[in-house]
């Protein structure tokens, strides 16, 4: 995480170089990034980017829990805690789509950093944010007990364990089917992941919907 010497930056510098950096990660390999491209973009000097933070690899898990906590953000704006699981997985779609055209490079670093073939510290990724994401969830299965859409005789911890490993190798699949095609999931219309969205939500209420 970024020094102290980042945190006394004016806040538009701050800024500048969060999104900068969130930019040329999302758009290369980690490996060929180069901070020199960083810190010419952001007019500082490519010593100062090692003053800001420790190395390169701080460099980018900074500019993952930034994207992660925007995109985050942008879904409780949308009170998706609040709503029937299946309308979450099912309805949602268009809405995460939308979060995912105005947050593009964000969406395209997590996307690289979870799933990516050339993701160099993917299973420290997944750890770092799989607590993050779990409470998130927790708090969705949670509303749903209460109000009787899903069964409330397993532990929301239990179901959202399954929920993860269910919706990563979910999202995994259509991932790695899109990137045959073409150079990310933003590029293919939304009717893409319709079918397997519609398969997915079939087997979730057999599973964990309330009979």
């Amino acid at each position: 995480m970024p020094k102290q010497t980042f945190l006394n930056l004016p806040e538009e510098k701050r800024n500048l170089i969060t999104d900068t950096l969130i930019k040329h990660f999302s758009q290369k390999p980690y490996h060929k990034v180069d901070i020199s491209d960083v810190a010419r973009e952001c007019n500082v000097a490519k010593g100062s980017m090692y003053q800001y933070f420790e190395n390169k690899k701080d460099m980018y898990f900074y500019a993952i829990e930034v994207s992660y906590q925007r995109f985050l953000k942008h879904l409780e704006k949308l009170n998706m805690v609040h709503i029937n699981i299946f309308d979450y997985y099912e309805n949602s779609l268009k809405s995460i789509w939308l979060a995912m055209k105005e947050l593009k490079y964000e969406y395209m670093l997590i996307e690289r950093a979870f799933f990516s073939q050339d993701s160099p510290f993917k299973d420290e990724i997944n750890e770092k944010f799989l607590k993050q994401s779990r409470e998130f969830l927790v708090e969705i299965i949670k509303y749903n007990q209460q109000k009787g859409y899903i069964r409330d005789d397993i532990d929301p911890v239990i179901i959202s364990v399954f929920l993860e490993g269910a919706s990563f190798y979910m999202k995994k699949f259509v991932i790695e089917e899109a990137l045959s095609r073409t150079s990310t999931t933003l590029d293919l219309d939304i009717s893409y992941f319709k079918d397997a969205l519609s398969q997915f939500i079939k087997l979730l209420k057999e599973g964990i919907g309330k009979k």
